[in-house]
């Protein structure tokens, strides 16, 4: 958005800004589109729903207590030594 706004030719703002909707419009369409046919592929997490987010949660407490007690640091520079693969990633 901000490079269509920084043109002097306003048919060339709208082209950016139509590429712009475009790209922001079709993950929401794909989703309309697909949603049906997602909801019947994972029906059968639904019963282990509950286990599920039990286990969401405990990570997320673990992790929240490594950074708490600075372990995250040390967990984060063993998962790079152990899978260098993840470097490069992001």
């Amino acid at each position: 958005m901000a490079l269509s706004s920084t043109h002097a030719n306003a048919e060339a703002g709208m082209l950016y800004l139509a590429a712009y909707s475009l790209g922001l419009a079709l993950p929401f369409l794909g989703t309309a589109l697909f949603i049906e046919h997602f909801r019947q592929r994972v029906r059968w997490l639904s019963r282990w729903s509950r286990l599920l987010r039990a286990l969401a949660g405990l990570v997320l407490v673990v992790m929240g207590v490594m950074v708490l007690t600075g372990r995250m640091t040390l967990f984060a520079s063993w998962m790079l030594s152990t899978f260098p693969v993840l470097g490069r990633l992001g």
